[in-house]
């Protein structure tokens, strides 16, 4: 009789209990990430359009040189994952204007922060190592990664 007791107590107080669990407050995944609704602070046409745009002209830079000799290619990570980190790697030639391009990566990437924390965006959390170092293919930079990195 007192375990019958005991678990009616235990019922009553679980369902009297509410939920905490908004799903609106919820991070949302990546394909869920919503497009247009000031209202609700979402991403904009004007603001997807804007890392686009830069976004294109950072790659339009790091392309614009022909790979001949690696020794004259770096990378950079390019975009911020929602748990921190670079999102990816891209290389890039010495001969271009560095401070320029770096620059513009760098705003990129303030933008991708504050675009995963204005919408509560969440990611894979992966670590993407950086390439261990840069061989020229083709007149194109092609990244190298040591045996224990490689995936098969």
């Amino acid at each position: 009789m007192k375990n019958l007791l005991f678990l009616a107590a235990i019922a009553t107080i679980s369902f009297s209990c509410k939920s905490t669990i908004n799903p609106d407050n919820l991070p949302k995944p990546l394909p869920e990430r919503p497009k247009e609704n000031p209202d609700k602070g979402n991403l904009t046409e004007q603001e997807a359009q804007e890392m686009e745009n830069l976004k294109s002209e950072i790659l339009t830079m790091a392309k614009s040189e022909k790979c001949t000799n690696s020794t004259d290619w770096k990378s950079v990570g390019l975009g911020v994952k929602a748990c921190g980190g670079p999102a990816s790697y891209i290389a890039y030639s010495v001969k271009i204007d560095e401070a320029k391009f770096l620059e513009k990566v760098d705003l990129y990437n303030q933008k991708s922060t504050e675009y995963n924390n204005k919408y509560n965006l969440v990611s894979d959390c992966m670590l993407i190592t950086p390439p261990e170092k840069i061989e020229c293919e083709n007149g194109n930079p092609v990244f190298k990664y040591s045996k224990s990195d490689s995936v098969e």
